[in-house]
């Protein structure tokens, strides 16, 4: 293991790290200072023994050369043991000349391997006598008297190693301590200040900024601390200033919100009296030229007629158009989904679309798997309307197909044509309200320009994604992804009322309720050339009074929505009341308010929005009498 590996462990925290930085050159200091005074003290002991037994040896060596001449061998051995005793000797060996040993003291069996021999020879000294005094002569070679051995026991330098090791082991470990302890304040002091600033930066970071640092500005921590207090400063400072932009910008937005609302409320309030108001001089143009063009007998008039009708009917489509938008963008119109077949909508298209086609000489046909799609079938069929439409204008040869193809959960309704494309800058602009790209000259033979709004803002409704692929002159692809359906959850729709005109009853009587005098004169004169009888009326009271003088009973009820005194449901209602049976009714109405048309249908009415054509009206009021006097047997 290397150092880096012993270290990472107790690198977790500063507090450790300190430990150790304080630690490890305390204790590889401590190890190099025993290690030297240790040694030291083992050669001074080694030291020491190596003099004693020289000492001893050559002090033998000088006090037993008599002895030895003399054959005294009990003297020598006293002279050994008194020496070995006073030097502490483990052995003291004497032999002669030749080697032979001639007296010992004997050495324990255990020592025999820790000793530190001398071996002196033994020689007899020589003097003169100098000045009256007996000197030692200066030494000539001669051969040695005998031989003398020592040998001084290690033990003791065992026992001094292992006494020295033991205290520098103590002294060592006092010394870690008092380092370990030092370092352990310093580090908790360090630690405890890092502490306190992570604390506080851990409040700063969840938005507790008035919370500061309590070190003093001293020395590298207090820096730091004093840094994060001038930051924390900083920061306070500027969220308040933010706190009070965004107070600001907040009272602004509620503002603008509040005058946006009032905006939308205004122009709903706008497009709903807008909705009647202008739907009502519509309708009365309407009926006036029906009812012109039923009693017009002069050929030379026909044209004109023809003209104001087909004026009064682009009027019409404008005004539809733009309300339906504002409906849509006011969300008034509610998506209504069920499971229902593709297959009839699409023949029913292709046979209204097909002469439009062939009179431009467009082949249009359609290609469908019967598929079962789940969503608004009256939506969707508005969408395809303006597609359909929107490619046979657009296209001068060749053809437009109506495709389906199930993609998934999916269907992908396409409508391709060969027409003249989009360039891909103008593909997302084709979408916004009276864009045209090839009528410049806005043209309202070739369309209004909302035919593409709407239809994006129905898809937006459904929740359905559309898509355009398109390259110029090479024609266009719109997709519409709707979910597929199960056939077996398709409901039967219910009879719908004939569309054209059929034949009424000699004996039938209408009474009308409305409180505009152009549309009852237009209406009048409508119901004379269809040889119906009506009674008119302002209100309830005046229809009332009209019956009474007949003493007739109403086959049909037609009304109004809104009124001066009442709206049309109260007024079918109290009819219905006074005349004691249920009368079919039909109200008319040219309000499209969400609530207006949510309380009609709540009332189970028949509903026409105005300007109406006077055909459609014809021949619901015929399905409504045969349907009563059928059920009336």
């Amino acid at each position: 293991m290397n150092v880096a590996q012993w270290l990472r462990p107790a690198a977790s925290s500063i507090r450790s790290r300190i430990l150790v930085i304080a630690l490890i050159p305390a204790l590889l200091t401590e190890f190099g200072l025993v290690g030297y005074f240790t040694q030291r003290a083992l050669t001074s002991t080694r030291d020491a023994l190596e003099v004693r037994a020289s000492n001893a040896a050559r002090h033998l060596a000088d006090a037993l050369p008599y002895a030895l001449v003399s054959g005294n061998v009990p003297l020598i051995q006293q002279r050994l043991k008194t020496e070995s005793v006073h030097s502490q000797l483990a052995r003291a060996h004497v032999s002669d000349a030749e080697g032979r040993t001639l007296t010992q003291v004997p050495i324990s069996p255990t020592s025999r391997a820790t000793l530190y021999r001398v071996k002196l020879p033994i020689y007899l000294p020589e003097a003169e006598l100098q000045d009256g005094l007996l000197l030692p002569a200066p030494a000539t070679p001669t051969l040695p008297l005998g031989w003398v051995e020592i040998g001084v026991s290690l033990d003791a330098m065992r026992v001094a190693r292992t006494q020295t090791l033991w205290h520098a082991a103590l002294l060592m470990l006092a010394a870690l301590g008092v380092t370990g302890v030092l370092a352990w304040r310093l580090s908790s002091r360090f630690a405890g200040q890092l502490q306190h600033v992570g604390h506080v930066v851990g409040q700063l970071a969840h938005n507790e900024l008035a919370v500061r640092t309590m070190l003093p500005a001293t020395g590298e921590i207090g820096q730091l601390a004093a840094g994060i207090n001038d930051m924390a400063q900083a920061l306070q400072t500027h969220r308040g200033e933010l706190e009070q932009r965004i107070r600001d910008a907040t009272i602004n937005l509620a503002a603008k919100k509040e005058q946006a609302e009032r905006a939308n409320q205004a122009k709903s309030r706008f497009f709903a009296a807008a909705s009647h108001d202008l739907r009502q001089p519509l309708h009365a143009l309407s009926l006036f030229v029906a009812a012109l063009k039923a009693c017009n007998q002069q050929a030379e008039t026909t044209n004109l007629i023809d003209n104001i009708e087909a004026a009064s009917s682009a009027m019409t489509l404008l005004l539809n158009a733009l309300l339906d938008i504002s409906r849509l963008d006011a969300g008034a119109i509610e998506a209504r989904p069920q499971h229902f077949s593709l297959e009839p909508m699409l023949d029913e298209l292709t046979a209204r679309f097909a002469p439009i086609a062939a009179e431009k000489g467009v082949k249009l046909s359609h290609r469908s798997r019967h598929a079962t799609l789940y969503s608004d079938p009256l939506l969707i069929e508005r969408i395809l309307d303006n597609l359909i439409a929107n490619a046979i204008r657009y296209t001068d040869d060749g053809g437009v197909l109506i495709g389906c193809r199930q993609r998934g959960s999916q269907v992908r309704l396409t409508v391709w044509d060969t027409g003249r494309g989009i360039a891909p800058e103008h593909q997302e602009n084709i979408f916004h309200e009276f864009v045209q790209l090839h009528n410049p000259a806005r043209d309202r033979t070739q369309g209004l320009g909302l035919g593409l709004a709407i239809v994006s803002r129905l898809a937006r409704l459904m929740g359905h994604r559309i898509d355009v692929r398109s390259r110029p002159g090479c024609g266009s692809a719109f997709s519409l992804d709707v979910p597929l359906g199960h056939a077996r959850l398709i409901e039967t729709p219910a009879a719908s009322p004939p569309t054209v005109p059929g034949a009424l009853a000699t004996d039938a009587l209408v009474v009308l309720i409305d409180d505009e005098s152009a549309i009852l004169r237009g209406m009048a004169e409508l119901f004379e050339h269809w040889e119906i009888d009506l009674v008119v009326g302002r209100n309830a009271a005046e229809a009332l009074h009209w019956l009474a003088a007949l003493k007739r009973t109403p086959d049909v009820i037609v009304s109004d929505y809104r009124l001066p005194d009442d709206d049309g449901i109260a007024v079918i209602a109290q009819l219905r009341s006074t005349c004691g049976s249920q009368i079919p009714a039909v109200l008319v109405t040219g309000d499209t308010a969400p609530d207006t048309l949510r309380r009609i249908q709540a009332a189970e009415l028949p509903l026409l929005h105005k300007p109406l054509r006077p055909a459609k009206l014809r021949a619901l009021i015929t399905h409504l009498i045969q349907q009563n006097r059928a059920r009336m047997g």
